[in-house]
């Protein structure tokens, strides 16, 4: 995070526009927090760095960029763990995880935080931390990372979104349903929204969980409020990722409510007809096992 590069900044923009550090301080912080970030001391917060880019005239997303400069370095390893991530290669994610911090020591706080969220899920998967643990792991993580840190690349919803599952599978779903709906509620500020179909992506994914979260409470109602808004914003944003999971979730919502058989099947054959075009065959195989009494 390159907190030096956005105080020149700063300071850079208040002297075009003739500002002391007093003036641009004015109705937002104190003067010697204007001093301490534009000396790259400290990372402002997110609503202090929001005003500031308004009364500089430039945008929200044009500091967030310089923050994130030095991330640029790490694209390569990022994506390797991406990839490893959504092929859900646990053993290989700690590997590579423990390979980057001996070669490389302190990393920067983002690529920290990444590989921290990444590793502390990985070593659920394989066995070797408890469910407890893992939560523990994940809250204290997100509570000690810097707010502009974890509103970089959606960070904070992919760890909420995680501390939210972990909740749901230890059958603590208060708590599941809590943090869910704390990544619904919000929104993001205006310089975050132009990004916002990643952001939607996650939101998608966020939704589905709940959707199960509620399913699984055996509240059928309740969860299919959320997938038919989760189906909404998949067809408006041309997502089909987990329309499929969604109409099939929609289908078991439909068979606890004792709903008409033909809207049952509707459901599962449209699940099933998306996870055959998108390949899905471990899905498709669920439906087939469980649900071909509703296939024609």
């Amino acid at each position: 995070m390159n907190k030096q590069q956005l105080g020149k900044e700063i300071a850079a923009l208040r002297k075009r526009k003739k500002l002391s550090q007093g003036q641009l301080a004015e109705g937002i912080c104190t003067q010697p927090a204007v001093s301490q970030i534009e000396k790259g001391l400290v990372y402002p917060k997110v609503d202090t760095l929001y005003y500031l880019a308004a009364k500089l005239d430039t945008s929200f997303s044009h500091f967030v960029n310089l923050l994130m400069e030095e991330n640029l370095s790490w694209e390569e390893e990022v994506q390797h763990l991406e990839n490893l991530i959504a092929e859900q290669k646990h053993k290989e994610i700690c590997s590579y995880v423990q390979k980057l911090r001996e070669k490389n020591g302190q990393l920067e706080e983002w690529i920290s935080t990444f590989t921290s969220w990444a590793f502390s899920l990985s070593k659920y998967h394989c066995g070797d931390i408890s469910l407890k643990r893992t939560i523990q792991e994940l809250k204290q993580l997100y509570s000690m990372s810097d707010s502009i840190v974890l509103k970089s690349g959606n960070l904070h919803v992919r760890i909420l979104n995680s501390i939210a599952f972990l909740h749901a599978l230890n059958k603590d779903y208060s708590q599941s349903l809590y943090y869910y709906d704390k990544i619904l509620e919000d929104g993001g500020s205006a310089g975050e929204k132009k990004g916002g179909h990643e952001r939607t992506i996650y939101q998608i994914r966020v939704m589905y969980n709940k959707a199960k979260t509620l399913y699984d409470m055996k509240e059928a109602v309740k969860s299919l409020q959320v997938i038919e808004d989760g189906i909404r914003l998949s067809l408006q944003n041309e997502n089909m990722s987990l329309l499929g999971q969604f109409y099939y979730y929609k289908g078991q919502c439909f068979e606890h409510l004792k709903r008409e058989p033909e809207e049952t099947a509707e459901c599962y054959e449209k699940a099933l007809f998306l996870f055959e075009l998108l390949n899905k065959k471990l899905y498709s195989r669920l439906v087939w096992e469980h649900k071909s009494h509703y296939i024609t």
